[in-house]
């Protein structure tokens, strides 16, 4: 096992020279690039069940006596400058990072990357979409509509999302389905331009009645067809959501579940499917997004069944 740092002290002195065998061992090893804190914090690692483990414990040592203390938000650690690279390790891994990228360093010269998600422009919104839609349910059942709002917005941060277009999924149901709609927009239109621009984008309908409901899904499929990416992302997260729940209730309530729907299950389908089309030709980076949207139609598409 490597040397754990508790109870140690980290010298503040000038490091001593690192003996030749780990110098070897340091350039001859692979490294992996860490996925975790890729945007935040990019750096790379090596695993002790991989590589020499005795020489993996004598640079683990290595590091922890001659190390500096510093820390990683509000986790202390011992890190440790050899050449171009600081190092640090945790159990049975050594990480380490370009000397100018460590987290102390981006904190001190202001180059962490924008932490929105504890904003309040985040929170805000949350709260916003809360309150509008406090006394709405998910159609067929007494579920709370704001978990449609959480789940579409839980699937674009899964899929990369930036603050805009979380905030965005929040709030892609304001302007189509809260009264007045002037009230809406300004609700809405408080988070920027590009969180109502969004919204808008995702948006099949700006007035009250809606209008008739095959004609009004044909403008909307046709607008997706030159959409940006953003409403692309926001859209499919959107309607992944939603053919999750409709598959849900398909396998519990069979073909009833249709009967709650605007229009028939043969003009849902179409819908779905002409939706699934476009992302596939348009949102092709979102795969993985797109490859659920794909099966939940697929399932969606099956000949009903009664419970």
């Amino acid at each position: 096992m490597s040397t754990s740092k508790t109870g140690s002290t980290a010298n503040t002195e000038q490091a001593r020279p690192l003996p030749e065998v780990l110098a070897r061992f340091i350039d001859q090893t692979p490294w992996t690039f860490a996925k975790t804190y890729a945007k935040t914090w990019p750096h790379e690692y090596i695993v002790r069940e991989k590589v020499d483990a005795a020489l993996f414990d004598e640079l683990a040592a290595f590091i922890d006596q001659n190390g500096y203390e510093s820390h990683f938000y509000q986790a202390k650690q011992v890190y440790l400058d050899l050449g171009a690279h600081t190092y640090w390790h945790m159990d049975n891994i050594i990480n380490r990072c370009p000397i100018k990228d460590t987290y102390h360093r981006l904190e001190k010269e202001g180059r962490l990357p924008h932490l929105w998600v504890r904003d309040s422009k985040f929170t805000e919104a949350f709260k916003v979409a809360a309150d509008h839609f406090a006394h709405k349910n998910k159609k067929g059942g007494g579920i709370p509509y704001i978990s449609h709002l959480l789940g579409t917005c839980a699937i674009v941060l899964e899929n990369g999302a930036n603050e805009d277009e979380a905030i965005a999924a929040l709030l892609h149901d304001m302007i189509e389905d809260i009264r007045p709609t002037e009230e809406a927009i300004t609700a809405v239109g408080s988070f920027g331009p590009e969180v109502l621009r969004i919204v808008r984008g995702c948006s099949d309908s700006e007035t009250h009645p809606k209008g008739e409901w095959r004609p009004r899904k044909a403008r909307y499929l046709k607008h997706l067809e030159t959409a940006d990416p953003a409403i692309l992302l926001v859209s499919a997260a959107d309607k992944l959501h939603n053919a999750r729940a409709i598959v849900v209730d398909l396998r519990h309530l069979g073909a009833s579940t249709w009967d709650r729907f605007n229009a028939p299950r043969e003009d849902q389908l179409w819908y779905y499917k002409e939706l699934l089309r476009i992302f596939k030709e348009r949102l092709s980076d979102k795969y993985v997004l797109v490859a659920e949207l794909d099966l939940a139609v697929a399932e969606m598409s099956q000949e009903p069944t009664q419970p």
